[in-house]
């Protein structure tokens, strides 16, 4: 944009009128095979093949992108920050080979345990190659991954509720959050808050108990009232990340008991379906609530972790007793009416978490490098409250999630490159530095450049032309 000089004055200003052009979408034809391998590896998970497990075909395409992308941008991948990741996932992978020979698994299991941990850190290399920490890329492969939920949720067609929780209700929060987005850059809040609103009452209306308190939670993380924590802790960082935290957990549990306490009222006087209503009240109505009720796998891992902590039990590991031990839980807590197990084909150790299921299968070393994932998340999640960058309410919502998939959800198939993501994401939150959003309000000026008007002063006026502009 033009800028004109003042010269009575020395300010420097912009003139009215001036319209630039619009910059192109893609600086280069690299720059737009980029975007466009970035898209296919999130949307190329929605299908996948049966080879080894399931192997989406985003994997497919990563197994013949990768070794392009080492050789051209391979430096990209083995950045100094990553390091400690590359240790622990490798610490894992050894340790799941050892719990495999140690506990005699039969070898079709053994690929698939290796191949879970492999892709995970072949995933991530290539995320970090092209996406390579701009902004513009990370926000590329969020659309896609909203795009994958989308197509995912295709399979369950006739079932509009089972296709509300496993991907419409993602695809259709991913994309509220980016316009989201832009009220939050100017700092619109109340308006963020309001779409943050709509979705939790969405969720709540359709029964999707968990997308209830994860949206309410990220929303309530990078609203101001950080601010006044700041303003209260004084200028000690360690205080003021303190305070933070603190506040963190306590939103955490009040979300998470109001949520419970509203789900659990509103089953009570019929609001859902009948087969809804039944469900919430089972899961509530135990010694444990509605946690445990919901996830009872938690108390069975943990009891397979308590069996075996250091070397693990191996990759999708049979084990009847703990099948029999879930639903002893379950009856002897008021969970279920019965002590008599479910059948199933292949009665694999039940865990529902990722961070269980390593430590379950690959022994401690597994155990290890998901909480290290699990701090650096919610460092991430921290730092954004400090930040506020333009996309905060999308970045919330997206590890936000992810620490609820880390304790409570599956892995494997296509959350391998989900988790790749949002772990590159994490580094790329932790890299950047807080930037003090500071509204300054400066004067206007009439002065006339050429027959046109000047509007006011930009940044580089300093405070001596500004006093002489003042002082007329």
């Amino acid at each position: 944009m033009p800028i004109a000089t003042d010269r009575s004055t020395g300010i420097r200003s912009r003139l009215i009128g001036y319209r630039p052009r619009p910059k192109p979408l893609w600086s280069s034809s690299q720059s737009f095979f980029s975007d466009a391998a970035l898209f296919i590896l999130g949307v190329g998970g929605a299908y996948s093949l049966n080879i080894v497990g399931a192997l989406p075909y985003s994997e497919v395409f990563l197994l013949a992108m990768l070794p392009v992308l080492l050789l051209e941008r391979g430096r990209r991948a083995f950045d100094r920050q990553y390091l400690l990741f590359y240790i622990l996932a490798g610490g894992w992978f050894l340790g799941t080979q050892i719990a495999d020979l140690y506990n005699g698994i039969p070898g079709f299991n053994r690929m698939k345990g290796t191949a879970r941990v492999v892709f995970l850190i072949l995933d991530f290399m290539a995320l970090a190659i092209l996406i390579n920490n701009k902004s513009r890329r990370i926000f590329v492969f969020a659309l896609s991954l909203a795009s994958l939920m989308l197509f995912s949720s295709f399979q369950f067609s006739g079932e509009f509720l089972t296709q509300w929780k496993f991907g419409l209700s993602h695809a259709f929060a991913m994309v509220a959050l980016v316009a989201s987005s832009y009220f939050y850059k100017r700092r619109r809040y109340w308006i963020c808050l309001s779409i943050t609103l709509f979705l939790a009452v969405l969720n709540f209306h359709y029964g999707f108990r968990s997308q209830l308190v994860i949206l309410v939670i990220s929303a309530v993380l990078i609203l101001p009232i950080f601010d006044l924590a700041k303003t209260r802790a004084g200028s000690t960082p360690g205080l003021q990340r303190t305070l933070r935290a603190l506040i963190l957990l306590a939103v955490s549990g009040v979300v998470a008991y109001g949520a419970n306490a509203v789900i659990k009222y509103a089953a009570e006087k019929g609001v859902f379906d009948e087969a809804t209503n039944a469900k919430f009240q089972s899961q509530s109505a135990g010694d444990y609530g509605v946690l445990v009720g919901g996830r009872p796998e938690t108390l069975v891992a943990i009891q397979a972790i308590r069996d075996s902590p250091i070397i693990g039990h191996g990759s999708f590991p049979f084990g009847l007793k703990y099948m029999q031990l879930k639903q002893d839980i379950q009856y002897e807590h008021g969970y279920s009416e019965t002590d008599e197990p479910e059948d199933t084909e292949y009665p694999v150790i039940p865990t529902h978490s990722h961070l269980t299921l390593a430590w379950v299968e690959g022994g401690i070393l597994g155990g290890i490098c998901w909480i290290y994932i699990f701090i650096l998340v919610l460092r991430a999640v921290l730092r954004l409250s400090a930040q506020r960058p333009d996309l905060a309410p999308l970045y919330s919502y997206l590890l936000v999630n992810f620490l609820w998939d880390i304790l409570y959800s599956p892995f494997g198939s296509v959350n391998r490159m989900r988790a790749a993501f949002f772990i590159l994401l994490s580094y790329f939150i932790l890299r950047k530095r807080p930037v003090e959003k500071v509204k300054v309000r400066r004067p206007r000026e009439r002065a006339i450049y050429r027959g046109v008007t000047i509007v006011r002063p930009t940044r580089v006026a300093t405070a001596q032309n500004l006093k002489a502009f003042e002082n007329g």
